[in-house]
Formats: structure tokens, sequence, C-alpha cells
């Protein structure tokens, strides 16, 4: 018998009954059943392959305990690749529930041929729908989107900025003119200039206007109209 490290858990580990545990529990998830519709399927096809979970679609889940040690075997001890190394529904377990990263030319891990970026991608929205009305796992989700935002803010997309309150506009704001109100003035209305002869022609007037009432005051009151007590002036 022959034991292999567990780096990640710094643990000794039986390397044969993994595989021999593994090797027993195939098959176990599904099983072949006569055809009840023999139309919707291929002709000579007696039987077809039922598994547990029926019809339902696959949800991203995380890697077992059996196959996180198979995919250690395969990269740190040169053991056979495990089947469900390249299955994009079969996380790794530091991968699982983990955002991707922002990409940058400048860094590798970023790139979407990177495996653990691969497994982010492929399965993150998947995460974030499926919690959708459960209270549970969106309180889980918005948790981990919280911690990542206080490492580092810039690894989050808006849509995930918003899911935690933490969305700011990046539209540049537009401010609106300024509009100063104009004053309003009110003109004088222009007095003419008087036209000299015509004033000269209307102080005649008045000069003749009152000179005759003056000589009709002075013969309303003197002479015989005086002594008979005045006349009246028109």
């Amino acid at each position: 018998m022959a034991y292999i490290v567990d780096p990640i858990n710094n643990t000794l580990i039986d390397d044969e009954k993994p595989f021999t545990r593994i090797a027993n529990n195939l098959g176990k998830n599904k099983k072949d059943v006569p055809v009840r519709k023999p139309g919707a399927v291929p002709p000579k096809t007696p039987t077809i392959q039922k598994f547990k979970n029926g019809g339902a679609p696959v949800k991203p889940r995380e890697e077992n305990l059996n196959e996180r040690l198979e995919r250690l075997l395969y990269l740190y001890e040169d053991g056979p690749k495990p089947k469900h190394y390249d299955n994009p529904m079969i996380v790794d377990s530091e991968n699982f529930k983990k955002p991707p990263k922002k990409y940058r030319a400048d860094d590798p891990s970023t790139y979407p041929s990177n495996r653990d970026q691969k497994q982010k991608l492929s399965t993150w929205d998947l995460i974030v729908d499926n919690a959708k009305g459960n209270p549970k796992e969106m309180r889980e989700i918005r948790q981990i989107l919280k911690d990542n935002y206080k490492s580092n803010p810039s690894l989050l997309t808006d849509k995930e900025l918003k899911m935690i309150g933490k969305y700011k506009s990046k539209a540049p704001k537009v401010e609106l003119p300024k509009v100063e109100p104009m004053p309003i003035t009110f003109n004088r209305p222009i007095t003419p200039t008087p036209d000299p002869e015509t004033e000269r022609l209307k102080q005649n007037y008045l000069r003749t206007l009152e000179e005759t009432r003056k000589e009709k005051i002075r013969n309303a009151t003197t002479g015989l109209a005086g002594l008979l007590g005045g006349m009246p002036i028109e």
C-alpha cells in the first residue's frame, strides 16, 4: 500500500482507495430502462439510460472528495486524467462560486484559456441565476461579492456592483449651460426738442392771451363800469 500527500489539506491519502471507490460508483447514477415510446427514439433502441436527476438541467457543482483526489493525482503525481476533468459543470473546489477576474492583457491568469478563469467564466453566471429566488443562496452570493469588493473593487462588474448596492454610474456628468437672466431696461420716452420758431410763436400767443385778459379786467373795473359795480368778465 502506498500513500500520497494532499498538498491542500496536508494529509496522507491512500492512492488506491479513491480509484477503487470511484470505480465502484460508476453506473450508480444511471440505469437502463425499457423504452416506453419506441417512436420517439432511433430504430432498434430497446432501452434508454435513465439518470437520477431525470431531465432536469444540470447545475454547476463543486467537485466531490474523490474527484478532487483524482485531479490532484493527475496534476501532481502523474496519475491518469480524471473523467470529470474537462466537465464544465464540475468545478474545482478552489474555483467554485468564485467570480471570474476582469481581463487584463498583462495577466495570463485572466485569459479565458486559463483553466481557473475558464471554470469561473462558464459557471459564475449560472450560479448567480440559479440563486435567484433562493434567499439563502443569494445572501451567500452577495457576501462573496462584498468580500471581493473589499479586496479589490475593480474586479466586480457593473451587474455585480448593483447586486451589493455599490454601483456608481460611469457616464460623464452633463452640466447644463448656465443661462444668465438678461436685465430688462425700460427706455424713457424721448422728449422732442422744441423748434425755436414754434416756441417763439407759442410764447407770443400766450402773451397776447395774457394782455387780452388784463385789458378785460381793466375795462370791467374802471370808468362807468366801475361806478356801476363792475361788469362781468368773460
